[in-house]
């Protein structure tokens, strides 16, 4: 069996290039006290292995932030066209931005993410009736920032943010939307599969 540790030794990645890549890093990082993207974890900065990990399947990934500050990464970024500090910000943004009826997406700040993952959303998907795809665990333990989106969901997100109601917890759950289970049935599942960094002490526990 080949081992599977890092997003370099994904087993025969594909690539969805009707999609565009979107890493999540436009976060204020105000619990961890700077930039949480520009940490490097494992020698890498945290917003590079969500790039790497995006580019296994998509020809295009871009960071979706209000900051220059990951330009070294390659990839444009792509601001927020509403000015609301949350997540909804930034997928809305990006969709009404791509060239492609998908965007898959990733936060900068869960860098054990396995890239299966994303291969699992897809062979789930319908990808004529489903607006959003995302992973869920433990019952009922929804991930937004690691998932896949659908313009067709840009008028409720519309709605949702004219209404102030940011949470993608409740978005999706109102939304034509595709909960797929990874639990210890997937051989490549992991108690911290969906680790994600918010401070200091999330990190260092990590490393």
């Amino acid at each position: 069996m080949i081992a599977f540790n890092t997003p370099q030794q994904a087993l025969n990645p594909l690539r969805y290039p009707h999609m565009t890549g979107v890493v999540l890093a436009g976060g204020e990082s105000k619990r961890m006290g700077r930039d949480k993207a520009l940490l490097e974890f494992r020698g890498t900065p945290l917003v590079l292995h969500a790039v790497n990990i995006l580019q296994q399947f998509c020809s295009q990934v871009v960071i979706s932030s209000n900051r220059k500050d990951y330009l070294f990464t390659g990839c444009e970024i792509w601001p927020d066209d509403v000015d609301i500090h949350a997540p909804m910000a930034g997928i809305y943004s990006c969709l009404k931005r791509s060239t492609y009826p998908w965007i898959m997406v990733l936060s900068c700040d869960m860098p054990l993410i396995d890239p299966r993952v994303f291969d699992l959303l897809i062979t789930q998907a319908d990808l004529l009736r489903d607006d959003v795809l995302v992973p869920v665990h433990d019952k009922d333990c929804i991930e937004p920032l690691c998932g896949l989106y659908n313009q067709r969901a840009i008028h409720l997100l519309e709605e949702s943010i004219r209404t102030h109601r940011f949470s993608l917890q409740q978005f999706i759950r109102n939304s034509k939307s595709r909960l797929v289970e990874v639990g210890p049935d997937r051989d490549f599942y992991r108690a911290d599969l969906f680790s994600n960094i918010n401070n200091i002490t999330d990190f260092n526990l990590l490393k």
